[in-house]
């Protein structure tokens, strides 16, 4: 049994590895896995070629080309398979969640900030859009109380609504 691994190994694999050794370096060079160093990545690219020993069927497509494809077809799968490994699973009980968020000084700021942003966008709109905006978002009244409210049509402060929110959206992120 040894006589026929000495024998696999001199006369198969280790040319093998030798003739595309410079790209498995280039391309574990080029891959950058959380969790892998560079000599786990090369091992990988060495493990990449054993397989393609493996699988190749004679005549079934060209020698090279299907090395350096599988080479390359299994850095990618092993980005992707540790990418999805490495994802956040978000908590499917956050809502029911009974503790309540603390709010940092740091969140409290940002907020602070943000609504100082509004208003002053909110300043540069007509005064029927800062109208509406009010009446619908502070007061929580309906499209059909503001329009009756306002004596305009329903329709028309629906459209109001949109062209004031799409300003304050062009306001904010111009600036």
């Amino acid at each position: 049994m040894n006589f026929i691994l000495s024998l696999y190994l001199r006369k198969l694999l280790i040319p093998k590895l030798h003739k595309y050794k410079y790209l498995v370096l280039k391309k574990a060079g080029q891959y950058h896995i959380p969790g892998y160093e560079y000599e786990d990545l090369v091992q990988h690219g060495y493990l990449s070629i054993i397989k393609a020993i493996h699988m190749y069927k004679l005549g079934s497509n060209s020698y090279n080309g299907y090395f350096i494809n599988t080479i390359s077809t299994n850095f990618a799968a092993l980005l992707k398979g540790t990418i999805k490994h490495l994802r956040e699973i978000p908590d499917e009980n956050i809502v029911n969640n009974d503790k309540e968020y603390e709010f940092t000084i740091e969140d409290q700021l940002i907020v602070y900030e943000e609504v100082k942003e509004l208003y002053a966008a909110m300043d540069k709109l007509e005064p029927i859009e800062r109208e509406i905006l009010n009446r619908y978002y502070i007061n929580n009244e309906s499209f059909k109380e503001i329009a009756c409210g306002m004596e305009c049509d329903y329709n028309r402060i629906t459209y109001l609504r949109t062209k004031a929110i799409n300003k304050l959206s062009k306001i904010i992120k111009g600036k």
